[in-house]
């Protein structure tokens, strides 16, 4: 009899671990997820990524408008949001305590995904003189705002080519009043990073009296050396009608999630966006960039755990730096 009992009682062990074994992962909750502004690439492009994960695991991740990635991570840092879109270069500086956390890291957050190329780029007035970097000397230029992550790229790009502030008329601000000056001829030129196309710089085309300058491959080897977060972008439609197409250097826009995640749950949850890829592609033409083969190009370090299992089911060797 007890032999009986004890066989029964072990059937049943086997039976639950099983089920256990056999259930899928699953992801669930209610979340917010910093983006940009209300317009921008960020929001419209995070709340594609929402739209469909949501649909297909029944969680409840909002989007929330931000000044976006350097607010993004401190919104991690202080637990009132869950996930992010952030710059690579940003989730860089916020991981080692340098440039815009300078004594300050930020480290509680980790990487699912990158997602699309943002391009660093150079806009000017065609009446400014400027046909490269270096011909910024003494001109007046908006280099971002102060803590933006492409005020910090404007600094490296100048640095490259053995330039400071000093050597310019700089001028902090967004890319609004960037824009704005640029066009009513405030500023000679202005920086930004952002996806290509970029909305602002498709409305100063319209006129035809702006260029935008490409970084020469000896400048563009240097910044490649020294910012590892940095890769090659060569734009292959002319969206500005500039003419011809140009060479500068991009960070990639990462999906960044908070480290208090199980891993579970963000295996199940990077399973949900690119088994329905398509889907996400459909809503918003940033997601063209993504495949399962580049989903770790340009991140720096952290990848989630769970992000990772899923990967290395789908065949993708996970580089040292991110195990």
């Amino acid at each position: 009899m007890k032999n009986r009992l004890l066989a029964l009682v072990l059937c049943l062990l086997l039976v639950i671990c099983a089920a256990a074994l056999a259930e899928e992962p699953s992801f669930k909750g209610a979340y917010l997820m910093g983006t940009g502004s209300a317009t921008g690439n960020y929001y419209n492009f995070g709340n594609a990524v929402c739209t469909v994960v949501n649909n297909v695991t029944g969680a409840n991740i909002t989007v929330n408008a931000t000044g976006g990635s350097t607010e993004n991570a401190r919104l991690l840092g202080a637990g009132e949001n869950e996930f992010a879109m952030i710059q690579s270069d940003v989730f860089s500086y916020a991981h080692n305590g340098v440039e815009l956390f300078d004594g300050n890291p930020v480290t509680n957050f980790k990487a699912v995904t990158a997602c699309y190329p943002e391009m660093v780029q150079i806009v000017v007035r065609k009446d400014s003189g400027i046909s490269s970097v270096a011909d910024m000397r003494d001109k007046r230029i908006c280099v971002g705002a102060v803590g933006s992550g492409y005020e910090v790229a404007a600094r490296q790009i100048l640095g490259a080519y053995g330039m400071t502030y000093d050597d310019i008329n700089e001028t902090f601000a967004d890319q609004a009043t960037a824009k704005n000056g640029v066009q009513d001829g405030t500023f000679d030129g202005m920086f930004l990073c952002s996806g290509y196309p970029n909305s602002n710089v498709m409305e100063l085309s319209l006129n035809g009296n702006i260029e935008v300058l490409t970084i020469d491959q000896e400048h563009l080897d240097i910044l490649l050396a020294d910012y590892p977060f940095y890769s090659a972008f060569t734009t292959e439609t002319d969206e500005y009608s500039l003419g011809h197409p140009v060479t500068s250097v991009a960070v990639k826009c990462m999906l960044v999630c908070a480290d208090s995640f199980t891993d579970d749950e963000i295996y199940a949850l990077t399973k949900a966006i690119y088994e329905n890829l398509g889907d996400i592609q459909e809503i918003n033409a940033k997601a063209n960039y993504m495949s399962i083969e580049s989903a770790l190009s340009g991140i720096p370090s952290d990848l989630h755990p769970g992000a990772r299992r899923y990967y290395e089911e789908q065949g993708i060797a996970i580089p040292d730096y991110l195990k």
